[in-house]
């Protein structure tokens, strides 16, 4: 039987001994996405791996993705407020390691976009793209086959595609723009989903889930009514804040092997024990039959009900 895997952004954990540390890059594993296990981390046998980035970083909000043969694990290498963030990528022949860290990829500097963060790399066609971006606009590269580096080197800069543009005066809005971004295709077209609002207030959070669509991955994505992403009313609605479930985003998007698509995502259980704690959460997408939108039903998360989940092979 197969495994699920999840990588989040770092926090404390407790390996297979029973001790605690704080996990920069933690790696759990899964036969039922409700039950899970620590299996490895990405930065604890290679605490060097991080030196390129600014003093005393985190490592935020990592992205998987297969390439060839060899698994390719993209991460946010920031502080808060920080001038210069980057992304990183480390390869291993397993989705547990032990890893190979090739350091950064990009930053705030190297490539003119502020906030570089929240990486997704994503294949069109047989070409590798990174796209990244938080709350200045959502940008795009082209990578080399291997994708442990820009396609075009040093100039990569000059060959940027912006998905969304910076609709920002300077100062970041975070309830006007995007990020936690993730793509997918579905009918030959392009959705770009991405996160507004706070993410980390605890059940105050506002953060939400909103979409666009496009014929090409380089964008423009567009609401249901025609405007751009950057105009208001900025996406389509996929799912928000309720009640009970505060600060729905910052999700995965996956196709079960019956092809329905699934958005996992986090939250905060507003009535739970720990009500300003993160966990995680997942509900099928569904397609409105009108505008085409992916969306999640009422809009809300599901809250203690039993569903059926993803369909995989045994």
């Amino acid at each position: 039987m197969g495994y699920w895997y999840l990588y989040p952004t770092n926090t404390p954990v407790r390996d297979n001994e029973g001790n605690q540390f704080f996990d920069l890059g933690p790696i759990f594993q899964s036969k039922d996405l409700i039950t899970w296990k620590w299996v490895g981390s990405v930065f604890r046998d290679y605490p060097e791996a991080i030196n390129w980035g600014s003093p005393g970083a985190g490592v935020w909000a990592p992205s998987v993705i297969k390439v060839n043969n060899t698994y390719n694990y993209y991460y946010s290498l920031s502080t808060w407020g920080d001038d210069n963030p980057g992304i990183g990528v480390a390869t291993s022949s397993t989705p547990y390691g032990p890893w190979t860290h090739h350091g950064r990829v990009l930053d705030s500097v190297s490539s003119g976009v502020k906030n570089s963060i929240d990486p997704q790399a994503i294949y069109d066609g047989n070409e590798l793209y990174l796209l990244w971006g938080s709350f200045f606009g959502i940008a795009a590269i082209r990578l080399t086959d291997d994708g442990v580096e820009p396609f075009y080197g040093a100039d990569y800069k000059n060959n940027i595609h912006w998905l969304i543009e910076d609709n920002t005066t300077g100062s970041m809005n975070i309830n006007i723009n995007y990020e936690g971004s993730y793509v997918f295709k579905y009918n030959g077209q392009y959705y770009y989903t991405g996160s507004q609002g706070s993410c980390c207030s605890g059940s105050s959070s506002t953060y939400r889930v909103k979409v666009g669509v496009s014929n090409s991955l380089f964008g423009p994505y567009k609401a249901s009514s025609g405007e751009e992403l950057s105009q208001e009313p900025y996406g389509d609605l996929v799912i928000g804040p309720s009640d009970d479930v505060a600060g729905t985003g910052h999700h995965t998007i996956i196709q079960d092997f019956a092809s329905q698509y699934w958005i996992i995502y986090h939250g905060f259980d507003v009535n739970g024990l720990n009500p300003n704690e993160r966990i995680l959460f997942i509900d099928p997408l569904k397609f409105d039959e009108d505008t085409g939108m992916p969306y999640v039903e009422n809009y809300v998360a599901s809250y203690k009900t039993n569903k059926l989940g993803p369909v995989f092979l045994k």
